[in-house]
């Protein structure tokens, strides 16, 4: 079996472990979802959503890069034990103290923040609370990429898409039926945090083997930080054109449309799942590649994965584009006012699956003052844009300029990859997923219609639309022809290896 095959094989195993968790994990997600927006409403769903907004971008600043350090050294020092442990020794210390530091500041201002934002005295409660969360959070993201940067898919699936949010959901639940408001259901999240730190860190400490090393020289401190600083602030900058939109509506509308909009961001991101799964193990591999200047399997791994996040992301993006007022609908009627903003971020997850992971791939082959540069452009940009359209079209507006400028920061990793290290991940191949996307589309819509005059429910709907799209669009990439390469990834995910 080559090289490539037994890499490629690497990184899909982790992506199909990933696309388990994530079916888990998206379940358990959606369940809170209807749990929160069927029984609380549209409004006091805002609220809890923008406070998660909030936590997110604080949580950058705590994290301090801890993620990507972590993917970075483990892979690169794994043949040197005590120096591998004193680079986790700095991550885990480094992010925790970080946490605890912003979580204090959070909870502090979360008074001040409800003034200037949403004016709802129900925040300033669920913010303290979530302030609280975060330290347990950021352990918990510590914990999982650990995992993740041994090549230990499995058990980071299972802390992040399994053990979390399906915690979350049962504790909710609970709160919920005890006649719990937001706030409630906000200490309830808290808890089951606290209950999935408990339960990964006793896995952390029964599987991987850390050596932990508090004799750390100025060499490794200034070598880590000289990567993890650069990613904070990249990941910062990145905040203004992923976050900044939900802010921005928070601000200058209300809770009820940050509820709406927070729907169907989660929806569009569903569409995705392909490439985050492949993401999860690619970036070690890549490292791993790229320090060995193995260039020529780096770049047939690229390709091939890129491929296939782009391919198994324009089906459901297909899908949910056809349906997206059904699927809205679930939520509330409300909700489906929030039809246009889910078509755009749709077409904005395509574009950003058929990059594939060029980011990572900056990022791995030691790009990351170019991608720092990219994000806060851009991130400028974004902010710009939110303002000038949120005013005049309302969180319609934000779902614009955060689309284009998704689909402008993707377009530029392209750019740079192919300008700094001459990978390029495209040919014909990709002209046959194009091809079915495009009859599924023509086909699906007049069946959709048909099927409303005879007023079948929402969700049969739903689901006869999934199915069949699904089995047209298998058919006719299979009447197109499979690619040897697929064939052979096939065999090795089954196990199977050629005489």
């Amino acid at each position: 079996m080559s090289e490539e095959r037994s890499t490629l094989g690497v990184v899909s195993g982790g992506a199909v472990l990933f696309f388990v968790g994530k079916v888990a994990s998206n379940v358990s997600n959606f369940l809170l979802q209807i749990l929160l927006t069927r029984t609380l409403g549209a409004a006091s769903y805002g609220v809890y959503s923008y406070a998660q907004t909030i936590l997110s971008v604080v949580g950058v600043f705590a994290r301090l890069g801890v993620t990507e350090s972590i993917m970075r050294f483990v892979p690169e020092f794994e043949d040197k034990k005590t120096t591998q442990g004193g680079y986790i020794t700095i991550a885990f210390s480094t992010s925790i103290i970080g946490a605890i530091v912003v979580s204090v500041l959070l909870f502090s201002f979360a008074g001040q923040i409800n003034e200037l934002t949403l004016e709802n005295p129900l925040f300033t409660d669920v913010l303290r609370i979530l302030a609280l969360f975060l330290p347990l959070q950021v352990s918990i993201q510590a914990i999982s990429n650990t995992f993740r940067a041994f090549e230990d898919a499995r058990n980071q699936i299972f802390i992040r898409d399994v053990l979390v949010p399906v915690l979350n959901v049962v504790s909710v639940a609970i709160a919920l039926m005890l006649g719990a408001t937001i706030v409630g259901a906000s200490a309830a999240v808290a808890f089951a945090g606290l209950l999935a730190v408990a339960i990964s860190l006793s896995l952390l400490i029964k599987r991987i083997d850390i050596h932990v090393n508090f004799d750390i020289g100025r060499e490794e401190l200034y070598e880590y930080y000289n990567f993890s600083i650069p990613l904070t602030l990249t990941a910062a900058g990145s905040l203004l054109y992923t976050n900044v939109d939900r802010l921005m509506i928070g601000y200058f509308l209300g809770e009820v449309e940050v509820g709406i909009y927070g729907v169907a961001i989660g929806l569009a991101t569903v569409t995705g799942l392909a490439l985050s799964g492949l993401n999860q193990l690619f970036p070690p591999i890549a490292s791993k590649l790229h320090s060995r200047d193995e260039r020529e399997e780096l770049q047939k791994v690229f390709k091939t994965v890129t491929r296939w996040s782009f391919t198994l992301c324009l089906l459901p993006a297909v899908l949910l584009y056809t349906f997206r007022l059904e699927v809205l609908a679930l939520f509330g009627s409300e909700f489906t006012r929030g039809s246009v903003v889910l078509s755009l971020f749709v077409a904005g997850q395509i574009i950003r699956s058929a990059v594939g992971p060029s980011g990572y791939m900056l990022m791995m082959s030691k790009h990351q003052y170019v991608v720092l540069f990219n994000r806060w452009f851009l991130g400028v940009s974004n902010v710009i844009a939110n303002y000038i359209l949120i005013t005049r079209y309302g969180f319609v507006g934000a779902a614009v300029a955060s689309a284009l400028t998704l689909s402008l920061v993707n377009l530029f990793r392209i750019l740079e990859l192919w300008i700094l290290e001459r990978y390029n991940p495209y040919t014909r191949r990709y002209l046959k997923p194009v091809l079915a996307g495009v009859i599924v589309v023509v086909l699906m819509r007049p069946i959709r219609t048909a099927l409303l005059g005879y007023g079948i429910p929402e969700i049969l709907l739903i689901m006869f639309g999934g199915i069949s799209g699904t089995l047209g669009f298998v058919a006719i990439i299979y009447f197109l022809g499979i690619d040897q390469v697929d064939y052979e990834m096939y065999r090795e995910l089954r196990g199977i290896e050629e005489e």
